[in-house]
């Protein structure tokens, strides 16, 4: 992934994940939590209870579309299940890696996209908090060398 790509997925952007299902049909997901942890990485919390975890379980296939402000970019890769059950989510989530092997820049010249967003109602602002905690768990240890 180029720089600016990885630097945007840093945490709380969206991302639509894409799976196929035993059947062959295609299943979608909104997902907020997800990281870059490196060009060749992508991290994610996925609810263990979801048909996204149970495709991710039967072939890895995945694909993700990043959108943000004059992002717009497809990637495909293979997923595997880091962490059964994450520490931080506040519901049962799996830790899941996504080697990145493909990537396409959707953007278009002469053309701005403005990226989806969201925000806590007032009130909920802890869920921030809680949130920094799962990017944090995504990202994992800092290197060591």
């Amino acid at each position: 992934m180029p720089p600016r790509l990885v630097q945007f997925i840093l945490g709380g952007e969206t991302c639509i994940v894409a799976t196929v299902d035993d059947r062959g049909l295609p299943n979608t997901t909104l997902m907020t939590w997800v990281v870059a942890r490196n060009p060749q990485t992508i991290a994610m919390a996925v609810d263990q209870r979801s048909h996204t975890l149970k495709n991710v379980r039967t072939n890895g296939r995945v694909a993700i579309e990043v959108l943000g402000d004059d992002l717009c970019y497809g990637l495909r890769g293979t997923a595997v299940i880091e962490k059964e059950t994450m520490t931080s989510a506040p519901f049962p989530c799996a830790l899941v890696a996504v080697k990145i092997e493909d990537l396409r820049d959707h953007g278009a010249a002469g053309v701005k996209f403005v990226g989806p967003t969201y925000s806590f109602h007032e009130g909920k602002e802890h869920r921030r908090d809680v949130e920094e905690r799962v990017f944090a768990e995504l990202k994992g240890p800092a290197p060591t060398i």
